[in-house]
């Protein structure tokens, strides 16, 4: 394991400045036309908050070989380094160890890193973006205070259990999980354009929030982007693109600058004991619109009982937000607010606010998501993506 010293890291990166995830609001859009016409999703400008870029000056960075020993090792190496300066690890190139994302699956980094740091330990590829590969699934437990970016785990999958004061982002995976449980709360949390870029047949969501045991708190999900998953024909699954469940509260879920295409039964669905959950500058696409992008497979179930939800409040009172955002598809529920923000649907519910009704949204095509959303490409991903 080399050590460095105050030495710049040579490396291409968008110009664009540091957009805090910790940093929920956005200006004021100034009319509906803008909401409209922007553009939403990953594009290489969001970044973790309190995290180094790699053009910054660093105190102190470290290489380590591409193993999560290595990197274990290097991050205690770093507990009493520089502790609100910029520090970094930079890994290898080569292929990493996985034993699974079930909330139960043997975590490849366990208790590591310490609370309180003024800056996160920035841990990275060495050669850029997915030159670290993955041999399966992985699962990080009760790591604090560092980002991981630039790593990229698909066909793989994420799973964060205890974790707080953490970030990943700039990443290809499967899915991205949190999961609290009886040992660890999470919060501080934030994935940072983290990308599921292809529909598949599954029973299973594409994105998941659990509470077993204790809470989730201030999580942040900013410029990420989640396709649609289609369960087959006969399953009696029910199929959401990103869910937040389980037995404890869940505060202050924050998406930003996202795109979720929805699922066989919606996009979204909180619970009713989620708190502060805002869509900021978000786009989702349901009704019959993901399919522009994302068709049925063959042996998917077709529903014939109506088209799936952008998302799903029943029940709910207040749970909900909305800013400056665009919703295809039904937004049932009582939402807690609702400003400058557009769907197809013409019942819908705001204890403040309310929504602009477009049913123009109902026949958006393929060349109208492009226009907002791209398709993430490896090769889109790669060009804006530069580290």
């Amino acid at each position: 394991m080399n050590s460095i010293t105050r030495r710049a890291f040579v490396g291409l990166l968008s110009a664009a400045p540091v957009v805090a995830a910790s940093t929920f609001l956005l200006p004021q859009v100034a009319s509906a036309a803008t909401v409209m016409s922007t553009r939403f999703g990953p594009d290489g400008s969001h970044w973790p908050s309190r995290t180094p870029r790699p053009t910054d000056m660093f105190d102190k960075t470290i290489e380590c070989e591409c193993n999560w020993t290595a990197i274990a090792n290097a991050i205690a190496s770093l507990r009493t380094v520089a502790p609100n300066g910029n520090v970094r690890i930079l890994v290898r190139p080569g292929r990493l160890a996985g034993n699974g994302a079930g909330s139960s699956s043997k975590p490849v980094l366990q208790g590591a890193g310490q609370a309180g740091r003024g800056r996160r330990i920035l841990i990275m590829p060495r050669d850029g973006s997915a030159s670290v590969g993955f041999d399966a699934s992985i699962r990080l437990d009760r790591v604090v205070g560092m980002s991981f970016v630039g790593f990229w785990t698909f066909p793989g999958s994420l799973v964060l259990t205890g974790v707080s004061d953490f970030a990943w982002a700039w990443s290809k995976g499967r899915a991205f999980n949190v999961s609290s449980n009886e040992t660890a709360a999470v919060s501080g949390v934030e994935f940072v354009e983290c990308v599921t870029p292809e529909s598949q047949l599954t029973e299973s969501d594409a994105w998941a929030t659990r509470t077993a045991g204790s809470t989730v708190t201030d999580l942040s999900i900013t410029g990420c982007y989640i396709a649609s998953m289609y369960k087959p024909s006969g399953s009696s699954a029910h199929l959401d693109t990103y869910q937040l469940s389980g037995t404890h509260a869940l505060r202050n879920v924050v998406m930003k600058d996202t795109v979720i295409f929805a699922s066989t039964n919606a996009a979204f669905i909180p619970t009713e004991l989620a708190s502060g959950v805002r869509f900021e500058h978000c786009l989702v696409v349901a009704g019959s619109r993901m399919l522009q992008r994302y068709p049925l497979p063959t042996g998917a179930y077709s529903s014939t009982t109506g088209a799936p939800q952008a998302a799903n409040g029943s029940g709910t009172n207040g749970v909900l937000a909305a800013r400056d955002s665009i919703m295809i598809g039904s937004v049932p529920g009582v939402w807690a607010s609702v400003e400058n923000s557009f769907t197809p649907a013409t019942t819908t519910y705001s204890n403040s606010g309310r929504w602009t009704t477009d049913p123009t949204l109902s026949t958006v095509d393929s060349a109208w998501l492009e226009q907002r959303t791209p398709t993430p490409t490896d090769e889109y991903l790669r060009a804006i993506w530069k580290l």
